[in-house]
């Protein structure tokens, strides 16, 4: 690490008026589902896509410091690394000299942010004769399992879906469903005996209740419940650890026989025992088989202020707190200094952030550091847009 530490970052957050870049984009590659190349080259799982584990690059972790858990791990894995003006640096490693300065008292609230691109060829499912572009296999977050034991809490989550009918996107996707919480009448029975057939066909998809993605909307989801998250572009926010138990694989992918034991384990039991073990630690049935579900856990956006200059809106609720920056051609917002910390992400256009440069394709990812006004101008042709997510409510 360079010496000198917290005295680069102090003369950046001074040259950059409160604000910091990554430096790069942090890609964290996964096993279980592919994307539409929106955010990278990720929509099969084919020599040309695939990294050494044959993962592909389906999720942009914003302005993290928590490291990835997937099955096979790769050291620093979703670490963002942050631009100073001496070199850089990962802002875990900024945190540990600078905790104030960063995050105030609010570095043991600061959440994991993720931008998933979900998707991928469209595959032939055992349940329909119409073939269905990929989803996330269905999968639970009951807390990190260690000696046999899930360690609560479990990863509760959020989830905000941007507009892709803009630029750099211009995607118009159609229909789009995710399936979250069980359809009425699936039992523990008819749970635990669908559960033996994770990679022998897609069945444990058809026990979950649809629901159409619409954009500008979203969804808490507590730990403990079944989900399989749709083929949209996703902004998901939660607690910083990456627990899961997957419950179902990837459509028309089936597992061989002679490894199919060790990929259960490994993938589905994860430590746990038996399919009872799984029932009664990780899965909230209560939440799951919610019959007003959808009533109690979707959310569509609040407006906070709207006028000439576009408009500033509420994306994450519940625990969690984030917000959209829409703001029109040639117009400019100005926002209030805050106490917490604020990470965010430029989503379309271009213009300055308390006058950076900022854009998709330079400074893209920002972190702006407690007590900062913020001022926003668009000097671009088209719509500027971000989304942004602050600290965790109650774990300060």
């Amino acid at each position: 690490m360079m010496t000198n530490l917290k005295e680069y970052l102090l003369k950046t957050l001074e040259l950059q008026k409160g604000i910091v870049f990554a430096s790069k984009p942090t890609f964290v590659c996964r096993g279980n589902y592919s994307g539409r190349d929106i955010i990278a080259k990720n929509s099969e799982f084919s020599e040309d896509f695939v990294d050494e584990r044959g993962y592909v690059p389906v999720e942009l972790w914003l302005m993290s410091l928590v490291e990835a858990e997937n099955p096979e791990k790769k050291e620093g894995e979703g670490l963002t690394s942050i631009s100073l003006i001496e070199g850089e640096v990962t802002l875990k490693q900024i945190s540990d000299v600078a905790e104030e300065e960063l995050f105030g008292v609010w570095k043991t609230s600061w959440p994991l942010t993720k931008i998933l691109d979900i998707g991928g060829v469209p595959k032939k499912t055992s349940f329909s004769d119409q073939k269905e572009v990929p989803a996330i296999p269905p999968h639970i977050h009951g807390g990190n399992i260690v000696d046999g034991v899930a360690i609560k809490p479990g990863k509760i989550e959020a989830y905000f879906f941007p507009p892709l009918n803009v630029g750099p996107y211009n995607r118009e996707i159609g229909r789009t469903i995710s399936r979250l919480g069980f359809k009425s009448g699936v039992t523990k029975e008819i749970f635990k005996e669908t559960l033996r057939h994770f990679g022998k066909d897609d069945s444990m998809y058809e026990l979950l209740e649809p629901h159409i993605v619409k954009p500008y909307s979203g969804w808490t989801m507590p730990a403990g419940t079944i989900h399989s998250p749709g083929p949209w572009v996703t902004f998901e926010v939660q607690l910083p650890q990456d627990d899961f138990n997957n419950v179902g694989w990837k459509f028309e992918d089936r597992i061989p026989e002679a490894n199919w034991e060790e990929e259960y384990n490994k993938l589905v039991l994860r430590g746990l025992k038996d399919e009872d073990d799984l029932i009664n630690q990780v899965l909230d049935w209560d939440v799951s088989t919610d019959p007003n579900f959808k009533d109690h856990y979707q959310r569509e956006i609040k407006i906070i202020e709207e006028g000439d200059f576009g408009r500033r809106f509420q994306i994450f609720f519940d625990q969690f707190y984030g917000e959209g920056w829409e703001i029109n051609s040639g117009k400019s917002l100005t926002i209030n200094a805050k106490e917490k910390p604020i990470a965010g992400l430029v989503w379309s256009g271009n213009g300055s952030l308390n006058d950076n440069q900022v854009s998709v394709d330079k400074n893209r990812e920002f972190f702006i550091v407690p007590q900062t006004s913020i001022t926003l101008e668009n000097n671009g042709s088209e719509k500027l847009i971000m989304f942004t997510v602050e600290p965790i409510g109650g774990l300060k």
